[in-house]
């Protein structure tokens, strides 16, 4: 994929008027859920709005808030070693962190969590089964896919 300078960023996803616009976060969204799940939902409204958040290509966080609750996708259970915002998401999850030695990643969350965009759970299952992706590359992926790749390009070069 194309390389990028900008790897670590926070973005929110909303559908307004028939179409998926892409805002850029502060990047303290990217320091805790609470953070995040406040950023997301700042942006309002929209039902729903998604953020996408890309932690020093450590990993990726998918967040839906929605009406009905929150949504997450945690790309990599690894980085809760090493990241607050990820270890706080496997806590909301109920999951525990990989043991530390642990070498290939492993998805935590809804895996059909962009599905209302246009991704279902077995291509998201694909994308993030890709050999040698980094996370950026997951996620201007997962964009390209639910047909919001321009916006999202535009608010994270």
């Amino acid at each position: 994929m194309t390389a990028h300078k900008n790897h670590r960023y926070a973005v929110a996803v909303v559908q307004r008027d028939g179409r998926r616009h892409c805002t850029r976060l502060d990047r303290t969204a990217l320091t805790g859920l609470d953070e995040a799940i406040a950023a997301v939902r700042g942006e309002g409204g929209a039902d729903t709005v998604f953020g996408f958040f890309n932690a020093d290509e450590a990993f990726f966080l998918i967040l839906r808030s929605a009406p009905a609750g929150t949504a997450l996708l945690l790309s990599d259970a690894r980085a809760a070693h090493r990241h607050t915002l990820a270890a706080q998401a496997l806590d909301a999850l109920g999951a525990g962190p990989p043991d530390a030695n642990a070498t290939d990643g492993r998805p935590t969350g809804d895996l059909g969590i962009v599905a209302g965009l246009g991704l279902a759970a077995d291509g998201m299952a694909a994308v993030l089964s890709g050999p040698d992706r980094l996370p950026d590359d997951q996620l201007r992926l997962i964009a390209k896919r639910c047909g919001f790749a321009a916006a999202f390009d535009r608010v994270t070069a």
